[in-house]
């Protein structure tokens, strides 16, 4: 069964530690990611392997790739997840279509 999550909800990225975080979930993402300094103060690792990316300003480049387990809503998901500088964005979480397929419904009209 789906949950239904807003377009942003609090998660807990599980590591050695545990970080709760804003996150976004965006449907235009294939693949979730997670802020350097969140994964560090959440320490998980190691990183398994890197893939190139495109961004949305078409910049070109390599992104580390981790096993992590992130929790949205009650919900633990363990997966490959993305590692990147978001520290000029207000959500320290992406949320893509790896983790929202088969798991949430998104409401637009449920604001956290």
């Amino acid at each position: 069964m789906k949950i239904h999550v807003g377009l942003r909800e609090m998660v807990k990225v599980i590591g050695e530690n545990v970080v709760e975080t804003l996150a976004k979930f965006d449907t235009g993402a294939a693949r979730s990611c997670i802020d350097m300094r969140i994964a560090a103060k959440a320490r998980i690792g190691p990183i398994v392997k890197t893939v190139k990316v495109v961004s949305a300003t078409r910049k070109k480049y390599r992104r580390a790739i981790v096993m992590a387990t992130i929790e949205v809503c009650g919900k633990c998901i363990t997966l490959p997840i993305g590692i990147d500088d978001r520290k000029n964005l207000k959500e320290k979480v992406l949320i893509g279509r790896d983790i929202i397929g088969s798991n949430f419904i998104i409401d637009i009209g449920k604001e956290k």
